[in-house]
């Protein structure tokens, strides 16, 4: 992608958070212009550029349409994750070559244990549980891995879900619930973790859908 399309997206995105934050749920380009102080044709242009034709006069969704600029700026690509649970499960996996062959990085790991926070595993810094939430937006991670004790795995995934990882990938043998909208793997110990990763991230495409569902 180009720096100047780039920018213009990303500019785009900054606009569609801050009108959802002033309780907008629909927008068209005309409005888009009008803010961002460019001409119609330029955001036509743009959106049409990356497969998203869309009229003057079309209305679409403020949450839809960020989801979708997001992923188009590569903020959901399943490439990195964080992994919760930093004890003997979690170590094995940061460490697991058979992650790294299937493209997936372990950017932070997350533990309520304060004699380990603040150390590393692999050069993985261990950070306290309750900046999940903050890392994961500010970090765009999608995936959540799950290595605590069972009787933590639910609390943990509810922490994920509050933080808005999508994918959540659970190695305890706890039967964890997550709502629509979230994909959940159960992965028993042994398993092919590059197969097993492919099937999360064909779920991971089919869940978020390129469609613009107009008002």
């Amino acid at each position: 992608m180009e720096t100047t399309e780039r920018n213009y997206l990303s500019q785009m995105l900054t606009l569609l958070r801050f009108l959802k934050l002033r309780g907008r749920s629909y927008v068209n380009i005309q409005t888009l212009a009008d803010h961002m102080r460019i001409p119609k044709e330029t955001i036509y242009n743009q959106l049409t550029d990356i497969g998203l034709g869309i009229p003057d006069n079309y209305e679409f969704e403020i949450g839809q349409s960020m989801d979708l600029l997001e992923t188009i700026l590569g903020h959901h690509i399943l490439d990195e994750a964080f992994i919760t649970g930093a004890g003997k499960m979690g170590s094995r996996l940061i460490k697991s070559e058979e992650f790294r062959s299937c493209g997936l990085k372990i950017t932070a790991a997350f533990d309520i244990d304060t004699a380990i926070i603040g150390t590393e595993i692999n050069g993985v810094k261990i950070v306290s549980i309750d900046k999940i939430a903050s890392l994961a937006h500010r970090m765009h991670i999608a995936l959540g891995i799950i290595t605590t004790p069972p009787d933590q795995a639910q609390r943990t995934a509810d922490m994920m879900v509050a933080a808005k990882i999508q994918v959540i990938w659970n190695f305890t043998p706890e039967k964890i619930k997550v709502p629509s909208g979230f994909i959940l793997e159960n992965t028993a110990p042994g398993a092919n973790l590059k197969q097993v990763f492919q099937s999360i991230s064909e779920r991971y495409q089919t869940l978020r859908p390129w469609i613009l569902n107009p008002k």
